[in-house]
């Protein structure tokens, strides 16, 4: 206690000083407004600077929980676009309305290893059996259509992409609906192949080339452009070259899609239609 008096006595006028001076910076500020105004602004720049580091630091330390919370999210968002649902075209109708049955749910998962490079390509998800996946189940991403799961343990499942040699995709034009196979030739993971098209076709570089929709996809999931029509003088059909909107090469978080009528569309159809065809 002694050496904290013999402190302040030693720098009394010194304290004075200080004391006297904030207290006369404190009447000048507050007496204009200009003053007062900039130095707010001043000690607020200086507070969100310390903030924003703050901010920046910690943020990291959050973002798997932020990047599950907004998979789950978009995958609601997903669950409740138009072409998720059935149209009861003839069972039930509002006054200028008609309902829907919703058809499509969508499981968000992490993609946790991942090919593009050889003639069948594969991903592995955290999601498996005890989150609802099924084999046979299809695979979308924020971009577009990324396969089907052919394989499904517990807590992981094995998803066969587009990229794959015996998988034949069906798609449509997103204009006219025009529908094909599309299929993958193994010799670019960007580019994707659709023979046998009539040459009646009303076609151009740049169409978008969607999902048709069926038992694993819904109707108008991106597929692809249009990046090369093939002539052939002497033959009666054109190919295409489709540049794919998934990029293979960096994919991390995609959805897996439960069609609540595939059962039933399976019983109808039986033996119609092979297993690869999509």
């Amino acid at each position: 206690m002694r050496k904290l008096i013999r402190f302040l006595g030693k720098f009394r006028d010194f304290l004075i000083f200080f004391l006297l001076q904030i207290f006369v910076l404190g009447l000048f500020f507050n007496s204009k407004y200009y003053h007062k105004s900039r130095m707010v602004n001043t000690s607020s720049e200086v507070v969100g600077w310390f903030l924003e580091k703050k901010h920046n630091i910690t943020k990291h330390f959050s973002l798997p929980e932020a990047n599950d919370r907004l998979a789950e999210e978009n995958a609601l968002l997903k669950s409740m676009m138009p072409e998720s649902f059935y149209k009861l075209q003839d069972r039930y109708y509002y006054i200028d309305d008609t309902l829907y049955y919703r058809q499509y749910e969508y499981i968000p998962a992490e993609v946790i290893s991942s090919t593009s490079n050889k003639r069948d390509n594969y991903i592995t998800v955290r999601k498996g059996r005890l989150a609802g996946v099924e084999e046979g189940m299809g695979v979308v991403s924020d971009a577009g259509a990324v396969g089907m799961v052919v394989d499904a343990s517990d807590h992981y499942a094995i998803v066969k992409t587009i990229l794959s040699e015996n998988i034949r995709m069906s798609v449509k034009h997103k204009e006219h609906n025009e529908f094909w196979f599309m299929n993958w030739d193994g010799s670019d993971n960007r580019i994707a192949q659709i023979n046998n098209v009539n040459r009646d076709v009303d076609l151009a570089i740049g169409d978008e080339i969607v999902t048709r929709g069926g038992e694993r996809f819904p109707s108008a999931v991106p597929v692809g452009v249009i990046d090369e029509i093939i002539s052939v003088d002497g033959e009666q059909t054109l190919s295409l070259n489709i540049k794919l909107s998934v990029n293979f090469n960096s994919i991390f978080e995609v959805y897996l899609v439960r069609n609540l009528f595939a059962e039933e569309q399976r019983l109808l159809e039986g033996d119609l239609y092979t297993d690869e065809d999509e």
